[in-house]
């Protein structure tokens, strides 16, 4: 393991050692019906695009043809989102599936129930890319050999698609720096020069092509060809004491998938409502695919790129990590 894995994958361990003991004490009663007869679940994820359909099926009863009321939290990130979870403050949140493969490494009782966000599987026309300055002189992924790459987190999936990327088009990844700049910062990282490129998400990649930059590689494409990005995930015990719950927010999220697939107008309408993404932006930029589910290929090849960059030492059962 190299010097930047053993520091990446201690400050993963520490974060995850936090995590595992918010987790001791945590409450996992049954959910329990509302006054509506309803059964309230709570659900956290940062307030990006792939929460439209959830906002558009709780307002058109797909989640209460379920038997279910949500309660949207956006304010517990993805990053803290597993100690919410395991301790029991919320029922499901999101989690990128590197995440989710590095905590269920460490023996964290965490279950991907069904896909949050996923890739469209078309380069060029995906929601997340390796971008550059547009007059930098770079046009190609591998000549960013030697660069520097900003992503969200340097232990989730972000990484390992800038990685993918730089390695796709035939350059060494192990000869890019890394560093972690919140999407929200990186498009003005990239146009002022701080960074040499990098890996962004809607709706921070239309505004760093609005500011310049150039997509150079499509990382999310060359990690597997059905990628899930994203899960909603829940403890394993909660799935287990609540199994009727829990398929019932599949079922409704999978109906609200299959609405969102055939009103993407309503999709971006919603989207202005929750973010701060204003809605002549929120016209135009790529959704994230939906899927309806976590795919097992995709997991199998994430463990194998965590396992290469020194994120984990061993694969986790992956059956222990994807509902079935």
């Amino acid at each position: 393991m190299t010097t930047r894995s053993r520091r990446i994958a201690g400050a993963l361990a520490a974060v995850l050692l936090t995590t595992s003991l918010a987790a001791c004490g945590g409450d996992d009663e049954p959910a329990a019906a509302s006054a509506d007869g309803l059964t309230t679940v709570r659900l956290a994820s940062s307030p990006l695009g792939h929460l439209a359909p959830i906002y558009l099926a709780q307002e058109r009863g797909i989640f209460a043809k379920h038997g279910l009321k949500v309660e949207v939290d956006t304010e517990t990130s993805d990053l803290t989102s597993v100690p919410a979870v395991l301790a029991g403050k919320v029922d499901f949140a999101t989690g990128d599936l590197t995440t989710l493969i590095v905590a269920r490494s460490k023996g964290l009782d965490v279950k991907a129930v069904v896909p949050a966000s996923a890739s469209t599987g078309k380069e060029g026309a995906d929601y997340g890319a390796l971008v550059v300055k547009g007059d930098s002189g770079i046009t190609s992924a591998k000549q960013l050999e030697g660069k520097t790459i900003s992503v969200n987190i340097l232990t989730n999936i972000a990484a390992a698609a800038a990685r993918e990327a730089v390695r796709a088009d035939g350059g060494d990844p192990t000869k890019v720096k890394l560093v972690e700049i919140p999407f929200p910062q990186a498009p003005a990282a990239v146009s002022t020069g701080r960074v040499d490129g990098a890996w962004v998400v809607e709706p921070f990649l239309s505004a760093a092509k609005a500011q310049g930059a150039v997509p150079v590689g499509w990382g999310f494409t060359d990690l597997a060809p059905d990628l899930t990005v994203s899960a909603w995930y829940a403890a394993g015990s909660y799935t287990s004491k609540n199994a009727k719950t829990v398929t019932a927010f599949r079922d409704a999220v999978r109906e609200a998938y299959a609405y969102a697939r055939e009103h993407e107008d309503e999709v971006r309408a919603k989207i202005p409502t929750f973010t701060e993404i204003k809605p002549e932006v929120a016209a135009k930029i790529t959704l994230t695919g939906l899927r309806d589910e976590v795919s097992r290929q995709a997991a199998e090849k994430l463990a194998g790129y965590a396992q290469r960059d020194g994120l984990i030492t061993s694969t986790p059962d992956l059956d222990e990590l994807i509902l079935k």
